[in-house]
């Protein structure tokens, strides 16, 4: 006559680790996504604190040019023509 165990009602000792592998497997990968989303925040934030810091010193540091002086080539007084036109008056 054969005699068979009955199954065991409680998980092994091995699945029991498998289990607890795949929780400690899961928790390392969420951690490493919400670090490199962290990262790609700051990096993001300190580039946009560079470019602001680059456009203040431009516009505050930069060397400022006095406006060109307008030189009068003829000392004649300018004639402007007029005309009436069915809009109004146009100066040529």
């Amino acid at each position: 006559m054969d005699q068979t165990i009955p199954p065991s009602r409680s998980p092994g000792l091995l699945a029991s680790l498998r289990a607890g592998v795949g929780l400690v497997a899961q928790l390392l990968i969420g951690a490493l996504l919400i670090f490199v989303a962290s990262a790609v925040a700051m990096m993001t934030a300190f580039a946009g604190l560079m470019i602001a810091g680059a456009a203040l010193l431009l516009r505050y540091c930069a060397v400022r040019q006095p406006a060109p002086v307008p030189v009068r080539v003829q000392d004649a007084p300018v004639t402007l023509q007029g005309r009436r036109t069915p809009r109004g008056w146009t100066v040529e």
